[in-house]
Parts: C-alpha cells; structure tokens; sequence
C-alpha cells in the first residue's frame, strides 16, 4: 500500500513539474510573439538601426516585431498624446519628454545620451562660420516647434546676436534629417544639424563650426517607457538600450555619454 501510494506521490509530482516547465515555455512563447514600435528622434536613425539588428539577432527575434519611427521630437511627443501605439520614446531634448511626464504617459525616465549642434555647409562649397551667416543666401534649420535641433539652432543664433540678421533667409525643416538632406543637395548654404547627423552624411557635407555649447541648453536624449503600450520586450529592449553595451554603440555614431545613462 506504502509502495502503491508513493508512486501515486511521485507521478503527481512529475506531472506538476512538468506543467510548471510548459508554464514558462509559454510565458517566454508569449514573450517572443509580442511586438513594439519605438518613437526615437530622427537624429538617432543610424545608431538606433544598429542597436535594434544587434537585440533581434542577439535574442533571436523577428526584426518585424520592433519598429521604430523616426521624426521630430515634437511630432512624435504629439502622436503619443494621440494615442500613437508607441512603447518607448527617445526624445532629442527633455521638454517634449517633460510635457508626457505631465500627463502620466511615461515612466522610468532617464537620460540616454547628449549631442553638439553644429553648422555644415555642401562639401565643396563656401566655408561659411557661425559669423558669416548674415552672407548666407538661405540657411535650415529644423521648424523651432517641433524639432529641438531647429530650437537650439535659434538659442544659439540669438544668444551669439545673429538671430534678427539671419532670419529673413531661414529655411526650415521637419527634422534634422531634412535639414542635412537640404544642405547635401546644396538646397541651402549652410545648416544647423547635431553632430552625429554630419558625421553620418560626411561624403556630402562638412562642419565647419559648433555652436559653443553655453550658447543654447545642454542637448540630452532622455529615453522613457510609455506606460499605456508597455510589455515584456519593450522592458528587455529598455534595458538593452540603457546598457553600457548600448552606450558604445551610440558614442561610434557621435554621441557622447551623460551621467547615470548606463547604470
């Protein structure tokens, strides 16, 4: 009877551990199904590319199940508000990410990274510097409401007392991407446009100055999750992004770390 009971006990046993590792199959089934899109500034388009096919690979993941939409920070805090299906946001300054803290759209919010503004002219083309620009005959920028490079563009020319000369012949734009294509198709003269956007399009463009850095808000990335559309691979893809590993990634396309971006 002893014997008989026991092997009831140990069947019982083998069934519920069994059950509990088809539990976690599934959980992690489940997981590997789930899907995101990341609203990440267009500045970030280069470094954000790596960094997804590096996670996909890594994890072994579909490349389908993260999008990610590129646009002006504004434009894409505003879609959010709208009710975009956005999972996490990157945005290129803290206002936008501080107008959705406001109204309990996000969380976990953290720097990411920082960039420089600098001026770039078509390669080839007239040198100008941030003091030639009342030469210039049209010179981008990115549209000051929505695009913050357009926003520390006009900081910086009316801090440096260039802004009233330089207006009349703004071209604007509506991203930085826009604003660096313009330049590389000799659209315009010369463009405000971060760093890493030059770095990126170096075949076709050339800085030749940066806006000193006191002379328009410090430019940090800061990086969210949006709590409305949060699941288990937007957290994973968070702390990938947030990772020292990540922050390697992003300072080989031009971006520089900030304090507490990896911890």
């Amino acid at each position: 009877m002893n014997k008989k009971w026991l092997g009831v006990a140990l069947s019982t046993l083998l069934l519920v551990t069994a059950g509990c590792g088809q539990s976690d199959d599934t959980k992690k089934a489940d997981v590997s199904k789930e899907t995101i899109t990341v609203s990440a500034a267009a500045s970030m388009q280069a470094a954000m590319n790596e960094l997804k096919d590096d996670y996909v690979k890594a994890h072994h993941l579909d490349a389908s199940q993260i999008a990610i939409n590129y646009g002006g920070s504004g434009t894409l805090r505003q879609q959010i508000e709208q009710g975009a299906p956005t999972s996490i946001f990157i945005s290129a300054n803290e206002s936008n990410m501080r107008l959705l803290q406001d109204k309990n759209l996000v969380e976990k919010v953290k720097p990411l990274t920082a960039n420089s503004l600098v001026l770039i002219v078509p390669k080839g083309k007239q040198a100008y510097k941030i003091s030639d620009l009342g030469n210039v005959n049209r010179l981008a920028i990115g549209t000051v409401e929505t695009v913050p490079a357009g926003k520390y563009a006009e900081e910086s020319l009316k801090k440096l007392g260039v802004w009233e000369q330089v207006q009349p012949k703004l071209v604007y734009a509506k991203d930085v991407k826009a604003v660096t294509a313009y330049i590389a198709e000799a659209t315009a003269d010369a463009g405000f446009v971060y760093k890493t956007d030059a770095m990126a399009s170096k075949d076709r463009v050339v800085i030749t100055d940066t806006a000193p850095a006191d002379s328009h808000k410090p430019i940090i990335y800061p990086i969210a999750l949006v709590t409305k559309n949060e699941n288990q691979l937007a957290k994973d893809f968070y702390a990938y992004l947030t990772s020292a590993e990540a922050q390697q990634i992003l300072q080989k396309y031009g971006f520089t770390s900030v304090p507490n971006a990896a911890k």
